[in-house]
């Protein structure tokens, strides 16, 4: 008898609280949205597409190496004045990939999660309000690691899908360039 009634009013208080804990999420969860406005970091993806293609090059190496293609002089002088074509459709396929909805969705995700982590929601009302505040140290004290851990994790979950993609370019390229 005592167990039962121990469970209902488990049972009851578990069943009012779970909507406060709901709320408390959404005032996190704007609180979070307002901090990452006010310090840019909502634009970091275009960055990260950015750094990515930067491995157009190695990856046309690693295509000739890879392949065993020496480029003849003729061939040399084909690859320079095309160069810049084939960095542009990487950087085409890296800055489409970090706009996609998808990878949009998952970046706020890990967004919120890396916050969620560090700070509650009144700690990021506090910092938004008033940057020089205890949480306002707090957040320039955590920040480097959340966004680094952010980065990693964004560039991580790109790479399955990202990387066949610019070793497709890459492939597609050099095969253009070593035709005689």
């Amino acid at each position: 008898m005592l167990l039962s009634r121990t469970l209902k009013v488990g049972m009851l208080v578990l069943s009012l609280t779970v909507p406060v804990l709901a709320q408390a999420d959404a005032v996190q969860d704007a609180a979070i949205k307002e901090l990452t406005s006010t310090l840019g970091i909502d634009g970091m993806l275009p960055g990260l597409a950015q750094r990515t293609s930067a491995s157009a090059m190695p990856l046309l190496q690693e295509y000739f190496v890879k392949n065993k293609i020496s480029l003849s002089k003729a061939q040399q002088q084909k690859a320079q004045e095309g160069l810049k074509a084939y960095v542009d459709g990487v950087q085409k396929v890296a800055n489409d990939y970090f706009a996609s909805p998808a990878v949009k969705q998952q970046f706020a995700k890990n967004l919120n999660a890396a916050y969620s982590a560090q700070f509650s929601a009144e700690e990021l009302k506090q910092i938004n309000a008033f940057y020089k505040t205890a949480a306002g140290q707090k957040l320039l004290k955590q920040q480097p690691q959340i966004l680094n851990t952010l980065e990693l994790e964004t560039l991580k979950q790109a790479e399955p899908t990202l990387l066949p993609k610019m070793r497709s370019a890459a492939e597609a390229y050099g095969k253009r360039i070593a035709k005689k």
